[in-house]
């Protein structure tokens, strides 16, 4: 059995995490990420490819940035409602301000 060439083992990299890129995107259950073994510098003619997914990668990281930090400021502005009221008086909670 031959090893796979520099290029094809790179090529191969790097669609794995292009694919888990999407997954993150996608909502699916992430894999935790094991850098790959022995591939030694990437080739030359895969460093634009790696260069974009990178930055796919740090647009993503951003995103889910803003959304973490959405979601928690929901999560406050729901916990900030108090959980016991007394009497049968409605509570309203103000989405917009």
């Amino acid at each position: 059995m031959t090893s796979a060439s520099p290029e094809h083992a790179w090529a191969e990299a790097l669609e794995r995490m292009e694919s888990e890129l999407h997954g993150a995107l996608a909502k699916v259950d992430p894999i935790p990420w094991r850098p790959p073994a022995g591939l030694g510098p990437i080739p030359e003619e895969l460093q634009e490819r790696a260069a974009r997914l990178l930055e796919a990668q740090l647009h993503t990281i951003r995103y889910l940035e803003d959304v973490r930090q959405t979601t928690a400021r929901h999560l406050a502005a729901v916990n900030s409602v108090p959980r016991t009221e007394i009497g049968p008086h409605p509570v309203y909670f103000d989405l917009i301000g």
